[in-house]
């Protein structure tokens, strides 16, 4: 899923290089696809600026590669070298080795960004950014892939709610969460603030397809669907090997597992709690967005939070002691202020979100 932003002048094209840069890590490659004068060098500037790259910085369309030290402190881990390659000379299928390349792109201490990706023909590392420049007439389109190994793909949402046996209803839910977190996603991508619709699309997707596991009681008779005898038993024997974890949780550990450790993350983060124990974690923009989403949806229908919590506190709450209570109205109380956080990036109301 690419992610379309629009920038008018070459400092918003160096402002978006500039929030990529905040997201990558030490073995990060970023891979620039377009023509000449779509802004792609500019887009490196705003990437190095971000990385804290001081001098100019100029396609290295002679010599193949500029190396650059890395001076900003933002990184979660410490990356030392900064490579920017220019291949628009290199002949499509010729040697990566001779220039680096294929060095540089599996080393762990460095970032890479190479301009006229094309050229690589099929060498791609896993685990990328991809960015695609467009020259339109009044403003550059540039849209953002980002390929990562530790996100779950589309194709496997609808394997994994297969494999645990996600009740329809709650596949209901959580499509409709997955709605209102790319609407939300979208307006932001519209104002130009970077955003990861891959990673929360199917987090929002899976982020209680472990639901059965925690329900407060297990009726058949309650269940709109077919109940067949094999998936009553499979519910039943879930239920006895996850007892008292949290469905997040659940999910979250089966993921890591899997290696998807990114969209893990963000399920595990939606647990009503992170507001409280983890709210530095729901700064990140997915993690937050996921959070405020499902406080968006009773069942399958979108509502104000006013209404979800009226519901929650009905049905779960009604035998509450008085420090469960407290917690509630804490959760409660800190989801507003995420709600005015969100919608303060965006042109919308929360009230648009339908």
């Amino acid at each position: 899923m690419k992610t379309i932003y629009q920038t008018r002048t070459p400092e918003e094209t160096i402002e978006l290089g500039m929030q990529l840069a905040a997201r990558l890590r030490p073995g990060s490659t970023v891979l620039l696809f377009g023509d000449l004068g779509t802004g792609k060098t500019h887009f490196t500037k705003g990437v190095a600026k971000g990385l804290g790259i001081d001098g100019i910085i100029k396609s290295p369309t002679f010599t193949y590669v500029n190396k650059c030290q890395i001076k900003s402190n933002s990184l979660q881990l410490t990356a030392n070298s900064f490579y920017h390659y220019d291949l628009y000379r290199l002949q499509t299928g010729q040697d990566l080795e001779s220039i680096g390349l294929n060095e540089t792109m599996h080393d762990g201490q460095s970032i890479n960004i190479v301009e006229w990706a094309d050229r690589m023909e099929g060498y791609a590392p896993k685990n990328h950014v991809r960015v695609d420049f467009r020259a339109l007439a009044d403003f550059h389109e540039i849209a953002i892939k980002f390929e990562d190994p530790e996100i779950v793909s589309d194709e496997l949402a609808e394997k994994y709610w297969q494999d645990w046996t996600t009740p329809m209803h709650v596949r209901a839910h959580s499509k409709k969460v997955t709605d209102v977190c790319l609407q939300i996603g979208q307006a932001m991508a519209a104002e130009n603030i970077l955003i990861n619709l891959d990673l929360l699309n199917t987090a929002s997707l899976l982020h209680d397809m472990a639901r059965i596991c925690d329900f407060t009681e297990l009726d058949r008779d309650k269940f709109h669907e077919e109940i067949t005898d094999e998936k009553w038993e499979k519910w039943v024997d879930l239920r006895k090997r996850y007892k008292g974890q949290h469905h997040a949780d659940i999910a979250s550990s089966e993921l890591v597992e899997q290696g998807y450790l990114k969209t893990a993350e963000l399920i595990r983060l939606h647990n009503s709690l992170s507001i409280l124990e983890e709210p530095e974690r729901l700064t990140d923009l997915e993690a937050g967005i996921l959070f405020y989403a499902d406080k968006r949806v009773k069942h399958d229908q979108i509502v104000d939070l006013a209404e979800r919590f009226r519901d929650g506190r009905e049905r779960h709450g009604k035998f509450d002691d008085p420090e469960t209570r407290k917690k509630f109205d804490a959760v409660r109380e800190r989801t507003y202020e995420l709600e005015s956080r969100i919608f303060a990036l965006i042109p919308l109301r929360p009230e648009d979100i339908k």
